[in-house]
């Protein structure tokens, strides 16, 4: 996943987030944006209830927005499984 982050030093790292949806292994991703405290608390909910590791969310990236943050996760599609056919 930090392949797509910006820097830490950037200037503008929301801007820098770059996603490509177009090519195939295509993966699902989730995306916080909100108060520091707000996010990480979202986060450890997440990880909680078994759904997103908490170990696999990007560190906190501040905004355009005073006191506002951006964290991201991103995982793997499941792909369908060949041998089941609808009816």
């Amino acid at each position: 996943m930090s392949e797509n982050l910006p820097s830490p030093n950037s200037d503008r790292p929301i801007d820098e987030i770059s996603v490509d949806l177009s090519t195939p292994g295509r993966s699902n991703q989730l995306v916080l944006i909100g108060a520091p405290d707000w996010v990480k608390s979202v986060i450890h909910r997440l990880h909680n209830l078994g759904f997103a590791e908490a170990g696999h969310w990007s560190k906190l990236l501040p905004t355009r927005n005073p006191d506002e943050v951006i964290s991201l996760s991103q995982w793997p599609r499941k792909r369908a499984n060949p041998e089941v056919r609808s009816k």
